[in-house]
């Protein structure tokens, strides 16, 4: 009767040994399923689902070893991931059905899964990581499917990944799969040394002691099958001080019971074998690891069988079909049927010998039906999956012609549209000009009127007739033609340029800029807050006339200006001069304007702050070599005059020139102080300005 096959033991051993270092975190964590079903019910985006329902699968397969709802959701997120168009989560779907298939031991549908993930990948620019993790788990379904030749493969392509990043952790997994693989292959079992002792270098360095024990298990077991018993004892005699130093009750069970394998195999001295099987029996027995108690019984059987003890062997034997009976471990149960069979026939028993004989084959038919099952549902699934893929790739590229198609459909029609869009603003910008001109000539009439009222009315009139004066001046300074004209010809240059989505940005500011300054031209006093939005809008389109030769930021907090008025377009004029007079000439490689809003318990402070050439240089003609003409500061006076006569509050400013510590010219500064006080013409209170100006 042939011994129990050991050869892809340590491979399973390297997967029991990761299970049990993560078990300990999962006994002590709550079950993760229901709120990983809560997450993907609840994502939004079809990617992040994917993402959790492969998690989820993962996790159902930990904790409730459910085998056909883990492996529904890993389909699922195959169907989902094909159909986003995402290679490289198309591809991680496929190594999660890869993955639970190989769990469940259909390595038939594994390997092609796990090639697949890996081919889709190979060629792209993405993690070298990802490239690794689907090249080792293809070599590792291969050496479990037994074909060899595939696995190397494989783990090859991983490997000379892994060398070029230097991951130690990737060069060991790789080295250890190729050395396992090529110790099934006949004639190449003598290469494999190599590769183990090449993993164990890389572990070593990784101080991995797991790692270590790892390829110290596969050296010693590469030993026995080459016969050199007493070097494979040496290796095996010290991993078992390493996993006493490690206090791995597994990895002492496992060596204990390789330790046997040795002594059995070499047949010199069973009584020692059956020692190192005892107490690997006693280490599964306690960790209630029940399949590895059965297989070590069924080797304690074929000690007493070689002794000559055919009655113990039998009760071994008969311990071990227990176990694997209620285990339902079907090949185990042939193994022992068939060696129970042979025990029979050697004691002279042949009925009972063809009655054992009878259920092993039995078994082994039924072992044999079970993977052409399998093998049946691959194949369905395989056709299915490419089906669906033929399918899809077929929509992508009708879907990607008639994309193309309305494309160049929409463009043309974007183009047209822009074009009606700028030719009815400059319409309406006329209209708009016409109509701000007729509107103020008929404010200078109603403000001549109103010089002939009663004499009681004089100073009132005389208000109102500077107010209207004021008023044109601020609409001058609102509509500026240079301005408009200076922000319609960029605008037009990015439609000429083809950057119509820019395009579309600046008509849209420029549009909300403009209804803002007619919106706020007949008011006196308009809150902060929109007198800061029409700043953003002007500095967002001076700084596209300009090609960005500037920068600028806005420091606030929108709850510290709600319920502040302030005059319309204060501030435009010392930005203006900061732009046009302080950076524009400026040499500087950082032109910056900052504007900061600081809030206080009574007052609020505006500071307007350019790093530009100060007064000093602010005759010199700009970088476009023309002199901007300014409104100046007459106009503020004028306005800063009238606030004083309309309202209890008073206007004060100074120039102050900013300086380096050689006393040269740095920019400007403009700081507006508004404090809360009440009025006879207020609800219940309005701000009072006091300015201290610094201009350029």
């Amino acid at each position: 009767m042939p011994l129990p096959q050991f050869r892809n033991f340590s491979g399973l051993f390297s997967l029991i040994c990761l299970a049990i270092l993560f078990l300990p975190a999962g006994l002590l964590s709550q079950s993760k399923i229901d709120s990983l079903n809560t997450e993907f019910q609840q994502a939004e985006k079809d990617s992040l689902k994917v993402v959790t329902q492969i998690q989820l699968s993962r996790q159902i397969h930990r904790e409730a070893h459910d085998e056909e709802e883990e492996l529904l959701h890993a389909q699922e997120a195959v169907q989902k991931a094909l159909q986003l168009n995402d290679t490289l989560l198309y591809a991680h779907a496929l190594d999660n059905l890869g993955l639970l298939m190989r769990y469940h031991q259909n390595y038939d549908e594994s390997l092609p899964l796990h090639t697949k993930a890996y081919n889709l990948v190979k060629d792209k620019d993405i993690n070298p990581l990802n490239k690794m993790i689907f090249a080792n788990n293809a070599g590792v379904a291969g050496r479990y499917n037994q074909n060899y030749d595939t696995a190397i493969s494989y783990y090859m392509e991983a490997l000379k990944i892994a060398e070029k990043e230097n991951d130690l952790k990737n060069i060991a997994i790789a080295s250890n799969g190729i050395g396992n693989a090529l110790t099934s292959i006949p004639g190449r079992a003598d290469q494999a040394l190599d590769y183990f002792e090449r993993s164990l270098e890389a572990e070593k360095q990784r101080n991995n002691s797991l790692g270590v024990a790892m390829n110290y298990l596969s050296i010693g077991d590469y030993y026995i099958d080459k016969g050199e018993f007493t070097k494979a004892r040496e290796y095996l005699n010290e991993l078992l001080e390493i996993n006493r130093e490690r206090e791995d009750q597994y990895g002492l069970a496992i060596t204990n019971e390789f330790l046997g394998k040795a002594y059995l195999v070499e047949g010199k001295n069973l009584e020692r074998a059956k020692e190192f099987f005892n107490i690997s029996l006693v280490g599964f027995q306690q960790m209630g690891d029940r399949q590895k108690q059965a297989e070590i019984l069924s080797s304690l059987g074929d000690i007493e069988k070689k002794q000559g003890q055919p009655v113990n062997a039998e009760k071994y034997y008969q311990n071990s079909l227990d176990l694997a009976s209620a285990l339902n471990l079907h090949g185990l149960l042939m193994e022992n049927y068939l060696r129970m069979a042979d025990l029979k026939e050697e004691t002279g028993e042949p009925a009972e010998a063809l009655s054992y004989y009878k259920q092993g084959k039995a078994y082994e038919d039924s072992i044999k039906l079970s993977q052409q099952n399998v093998e049946i549902a691959a194949l369905v699934r395989k056709y299915d999956l490419e089906k669906k893929e033929n399918r899809i790739e077929l929509l992508q590229k009708d879907r990607a012609l008639q994309e193309t198609r309305l494309k160049t459909q929409e463009q043309l029609l974007e183009e047209r549209r822009i074009l009606m869009l700028l030719m009815g603003i400059g319409l309406l910008l006329i209209l708009i000009i016409i109509f701000l001109q007729y509107r103020n000539a008929q404010t200078k009439k109603k403000t001549n009127a109103r010089v002939l009222k009663e004499e009681k009315e004089k100073m009132k009139a005389i208000y109102e007739r500077n107010l209207a004066r004021a008023e044109i001046l601020v609409t001058r300074l609102q509509i500026n033609p240079h301005f408009l004209f200076n922000s319609l010809n960029a605008i037009t240059y990015l439609i000429q340029t083809k950057e119509n989505e820019k395009a579309m940005k600046y008509l849209v500011v420029f549009s909300r800029y403009t209804r803002m300054v007619l919106e706020t031209s007949q008011k006196h006093i308009i809150p902060l807050s929109e007198e800061i939005k029409l700043t953003r809008y002007y500095l967002t389109l001076e700084e596209n006339r300009f090609e960005k030769d500037f920068t600028y930021e806005i420091k606030l907090e929108e709850s510290a200006v709600e319920g502040i008025n302030i005059p319309p377009l204060l501030l435009q004029p010392f930005i203006e001069n900061a732009i046009w007079h302080g950076l524009l000439p400026s040499k500087c490689d950082k032109k910056q304007l900052l504007i900061n809003i600081i809030p206080a318990e009574d007052e609020i402070t505006i500071i307007i702050d350019d790093n530009g050439v100060g007064r000093k240089n602010a005759g010199k003609k700009t970088t476009s070599g023309k002199k901007h003409k300014s409104m100046g500061m007459q106009i503020i006076q004028e306005r800063i005059s009238l606030y004083n006569k309309s309202y209890s509050g008073k206007i004060t400013y100074e120039i102050i020139d900013k300086k380096d510590e050689n006393c040269e010219p740095k920019g400007t500064r403009v700081v507006l102080k508004l404090q809360r006080i009440k009025g006879e013409h207020q609800e219940d209170n309005f701000y009072k300005i006091d300015t201290e100006i610094s201009e350029t």
